[in-house]
Order: C-alpha cells, then structure tokens, then sequence
C-alpha cells in the first residue's frame, strides 16, 4: 500500500485522480507577529515566539477521484494507494486495517454512491473546534469553485454526526439536509463512484490561507464601525472532569465577572449566537482549548488571551485574524508519560496581571 499526499495541489498517483481545480493560488503566509506572555521565570515579555507559520502556503481546491473507498471519517482509500492531505491525514490512513483495502473482498455492508459526492470530513469529526478548523472550510472551497451548481453534489457523512453539524452546514453553505448521504463507520464500506476530495485549507501546523479568513468573514453580520466593548470569557467548567484541572477557575471567572466580562458556554449556544458573541467582542478569554477557536469570527485588533499554553492553532488563527494574542503559561505544566494531565496552575496574583493585561490592551 502506497501514501499520496494531495496537499501540493498536484497530482502523485495516476489512479483516477483528475487535476487540481484550484480555487485559491498559493500565497505567503500571514505573521508571526509579537505575542505577549507571562512566564514562569521572566515575567511579561512580548516578543515573536519560536514557533512561526509556515512561510509558503499550498493552494486550495479540490480533485475528482474516481472509484474512491470510505470506511470511515478521514479514510480515503483509490486502488493500491491510500490518499491523504497533511499530516492528520497521513496518521489516520495508517491505521486502517488490511483487510479494509478492497470493497469487493470486504464482508461489511457495501454502499455504492453513483452521483458526485463531497468527501470533507475526518478524524475527531463530531468535535466543533475540527469542524471550524480542518472542516467546513473544505465545503467552502468546493462552494466557491461549484458556484449554484454546489447544490446538486452529495455530501457524506455519518449517521452519528452531530445535529449542528447539519446546521454549520446549512448556515455556512446552504447545505440541504436531503443532499447527505448516511453511513455507519465500522460496518459499513463505501463506494464513491465520482468523489470530490477538497484540499485542508491550512499548510503544515495550520498555517492558514487567506481563504479561512475570508470564509469566516462572510459569516460575520454587519456590525457597525462603533468601537466594539464587549468582554468574553469562554468558560470550560462544565469539562472539569477532563484532563485540564485549574484550581482556580472559580475564583478566575469571578475576577473576570467583576471586570464586565460576560462568562459564555459555547456549546449551550445557537451556531448564530455565537457568530455574533465572537464578532461583536473587544476581548475574548478563556482556557486552553478548541472553545477559543471561535475567535475565528472575531474581528482584527480583538485582544485573545489563554491560560495554560500557546498552541499553533490559536497562534495562527491570531496571526490570520490580526488579533492581539496573550498568553499565561507560568505555573503550568505538560502532560507526561506518568501524567496525562495539563495543568493550569496559575495563582491568583497572576489571573490579576493577566486581567489587567487584557484590559490594557483593549483599543
């Protein structure tokens, strides 16, 4: 079994791959620029992290496979080679077993789709922050390339996604519920005679193209050209229970509610309410964490503060968004092989400073 990675936009395999439509060209990426952070042994700095966006960005588009098999989110299999677009992609292909190689030998439920489908989604897909990030923007590169005629594709996906997966689907891109196509990862096997298989819109560690941008942008309402004020803290006290303890996120959310911010729980909100909570704020805060990548629908100059680590994702979603990033990484830790936790430490004292840096920072 061979890889090909389609993320260059060129072909690699002639195996019913079709050329590239290309939507969008290559271009440069957007950043670094200077973050602020507190850390544990040199206080407030503010300076270009280490880790910097990709310099060279792929293009984004999409090709027609012919003959493509699906056995679940993310497992795009055509012939003898297993096809796949960045490194998310390349990890999850590897591990699908042998015998899920060839739809006629396989003894699972065989699907057989004849018209065109979208073939968009991947691993963790029922997880909202893969969805911003990874996923719907894939739909919209399709939509932007297939104009009115993106109506009359199939979309797969399967039968346990989420509910709002269908309305992001929806509200993003028009998507009616009758143009999707069930399955059940695991027992069944899929068989997409005319697949469109669109490019991730991000080169290497999410370095994002100006696609994304313009993407989310134009599901922003039309906010008026006042001064923005409103303050967001993005609360993750209904995940206690996970991997991420803080000690003192009471006392964290009670300091910033004495500030005026307003404490959100995304996921006990409307797609819409969201979209106009996150472009609609001055400040956005919150916990290390997929909640935050919302921020995607915030405007330029918004002030974004983490407690806990940095992360690509966020950086270059700052980089791309033109936010002002802060980071509080003193007093916390990684994950180890004995403890599979991130810890957020951070005292008292410092969720002040935090607070106050934020607070200074809002133009």
């Amino acid at each position: 079994m061979r890889f090909s990675d389609l993320s260059q936009g060129t072909k690699t395999a002639d195996c019913g791959i079709s050329d590239f439509q290309e939507c969008r060209p290559a271009e440069k990426s957007v950043g670094p620029f200077k973050i602020w952070e507190l850390t544990d042994h040199r206080g407030w700095v503010h300076e270009y992290h280490w880790k910097r966006p990709t310099e060279d960005l792929n293009p984004v588009g999409f090709y027609t496979v012919k003959d493509l098999i699906v056995t679940r989110p993310g497992s795009t299999i055509l012939s003898t080679h297993l096809i796949y677009d960045c490194a998310t992609g390349q990890d999850n292909q590897r591990t699908i077993p042998p015998e899920e190689d060839y739809f006629s030998q396989s003894s699972k439920n065989k699907i057989i789709i004849e018209e065109p489908v979208i073939v968009a989604d991947g691993i963790s897909f029922e997880i909202w922050g893969h969805w911003l990030i990874d996923y719907l923007p894939r739909f919209g590169v399709v939509k932007a390339v297939k104009g009115e005629h993106f109506a009359d594709l199939k979309i797969l996906l399967p039968h346990s996604s989420p509910e709002w997966i269908y309305r992001f689907l929806a509200l993003a891109c028009g998507v009616n519920r009758d143009t999707i196509i069930g399955y059940n990862p695991g027992s069944d096997i899929v068989l997409c005679r005319e697949a469109i298989l669109p490019s991730y819109c991000y080169t290497g560690e999410f370095s994002f193209h100006s696609f994304v941008r313009d993407f989310y942008n134009s599901l922003k309402p039309n906010i008026g050209t006042e001064k923005k004020s409103r303050k967001i803290l993005v609360s993750r006290a209904d995940f206690s229970h996970g991997n991420r303890p803080f000690p003192n996120r009471a006392a964290f959310e009670s300091m910033a509610a004495e500030r005026g911010y307003e404490i959100i729980h995304p996921e006990k909100l409307s797609l819409e309410e969201q979209i106009e909570i996150f472009s609609d704020a001055a400040a956005v805060i919150g916990e290390h964490g997929s909640g935050m990548h919302s921020t995607l629908f915030s405007g330029p100059d918004t002030v974004v503060g983490c407690l806990g680590f940095w992360n690509a994702v966020q950086l270059n979603i700052g980089f791309l968004m033109g936010h002002q990033n802060v980071y509080v990484t003193k007093g916390c830790a990684w994950p180890t092989p004995e403890k599979n936790e991130f810890l957020i430490g951070c005292s008292e004292e410092d969720l002040q400073a935090f607070l106050q840096k934020i607070d200074a920072l809002i133009p």
